[in-house]
């Protein structure tokens, strides 16, 4: 593949572009969890029900990500990202003026289809163009923007309604689509007459969607079992995998994937990385609140150390990895991991709130090297014509591993209500999930892996 050389300011500008398109999707999947509540008061559905404001969200973007990734392999990513932007401009215009829950809902999920083109857009950007340094760039906005999302959705909807979540949206959206269109240059081919179509694969999609969502519906409802759901996921992941390796343009070409030295390692390393990281963000709060008595906002300040420290972890994990290489550097993350839920083992009801900070800080520094670290193997791994796809199903293992986290969290919490929670079984699961993760990353990277750029 032939590297294109840009004039520095049409590259910077390009970048610009890639960076505000990737941080919609963390931005908008966290921003707009606190805005629940007022969203629940003004529209007068049960807060239960408003939930689905951001589920629908992730369940979009866990599907749509790689088939988006599958039309940027295909057809190139200019004009699907600046179509991406306009779609996602419009769905938050129109979510803003919403004046139903299932108007609104309808609204979030044209919303996370839009944002989705982003990241595997970007990727064939920075594949293109041979300058694997801007994925350092991703990673650190990509990690930022999820962790300033609740504090900013809180301060917007306290100044202007939760409204303003979505209107502060609109200049990023647009000012990303005419960077894109001005600077990413035009794309290599346009798809010939029903090629597209076919190239897409809509029945891989559609068992693709089906054993993913039914997945994700399924451990959203933990602890309760549905045994014909999981039956249907069953079925639905088992012709999912007979279709792709029969089909003669796969959605996801599955032989490629599970080739010797190709991604499947990196993606199921990440899901069961996030579903032990976001197990342990996820599950303190609450213990945090009915067992120490801490309120909300307390709650929020102890875990935050967590988010902080995984930005902080992401921007020096570059040169940490050009100095040691990937290869320590993952290990050092997942042993890390390990170390951070393990401690969450012991906490208790005499537990001090510096310990729970410390933890936080523990948990943070893996984050932000595991993140990069499987970003980079993800890029380098994915087959020629597939860097799409694998970056889409790359975030789809993101999403995957923190909705499965929300899940087992449910599914150790006190079926009273009432009752403090404890957060010592979820701990020992995400103990086990960890260790893992290390057997994963051990067993994958056997020969020592050094960054070049």
């Amino acid at each position: 593949m032939t590297t294109t050389v840009r004039p520095p300011r049409r590259t910077r500008a390009a970048l610009a572009a890639l960076l505000g398109g990737t941080l919609l999707a963390p931005l908008n999947s966290s921003m707009v969890a606190v805005a629940l509540t007022p969203i629940q008061r003004d529209l007068g559905e049960p807060l239960a029900t408003t939930t689905w404001v951001v589920t629908v969200f992730y369940l979009t973007a866990c599907v749509c990500q790689p088939v988006l990734g599958r039309v940027s392999d295909r057809v190139g990513p200019r004009r699907l990202f600046a179509a991406g932007m306009a779609l996602a401009a419009l769905a938050s215009a129109a979510s803003a003026a919403a004046t139903s829950l299932p108007l609104l809902v309808l609204c979030r999920c044209a919303q996370a289809v839009g944002v989705s083109a982003a990241f595997p857009c970007a990727m064939v950007v920075i594949r293109r163009d041979g300058d694997a340094s801007r994925l350092s760039a991703v990673a650190t906005v990509n990690t930022t923007a999820g962790a300033v999302g609740p504090v900013l959705g809180g301060l917007l909807t306290s100044w202007a309604g939760w409204q303003a979540v979505f209107w502060v949206n609109l200049p990023v959206m647009l000012g990303a689509l005419v960077l894109a269109w001005r600077a990413i240059g035009p794309d290599e081919r346009r798809p010939e007459r029903g090629g597209l179509a076919r190239a897409v694969d809509p029945v891989g999609v559609v068992l693709f969607a089906a054993t993913v969502v039914g997945l994700l519906v399924l451990m959203l409802a933990l602890p309760a079992v549905s045994v014909p759901g999981a039956v249907a996921v069953v079925v639905a992941g088992t012709g999912f995998l007979w279709w792709e390796r029969r089909a003669a343009e796969p959605f996801v070409d599955v032989r490629a994937l599970a080739a010797a030295g190709g991604p499947v390692p990196v993606l199921g390393a990440f899901v069961l990385f996030n579903l032990a990281y976001y197990g342990a963000f996820y599950g303190l709060p609450p213990w945090l609140q009915t067992a120490l008595g801490f309120d909300a906002a307390q709650a929020g300040l102890l875990i935050m150390p967590i988010a902080a420290t995984s930005v902080v972890a992401t921007v020096l994990g570059g040169p940490v990895m050009r100095r040691f290489g990937a290869r320590p550097a993952l290990l050092a993350g997942g042993g890390l991991l390990l170390a951070g839920v393990a401690l969450i083992t012991t906490f208790g009801a005499a537990t001090p709130a510096w310990a729970v900070v410390l933890d936080g800080v523990v948990l943070g520094v893996p984050y932000g090297l595991c993140n990069l670290g499987l970003q980079r193997l993800m890029y380098e791994r994915a087959p020629a014509g597939m860097t799409g796809v694998v970056g889409g199903l790359f975030q789809s293992a993101r999403y995957v591993g923190a909705i499965l986290a929300v899940g087992l969290v449910g599914a150790f919490s006190p079926a009273d209500p009432s009752e403090p929670a404890d957060p010592r079984g979820l701990a020992v699961a995400m103990t086990a999930v960890a260790a893992v993760v290390i057997v994963i990353l051990a067993r994958d990277l056997r020969r020592p892996e050094r960054y070049d750029q």
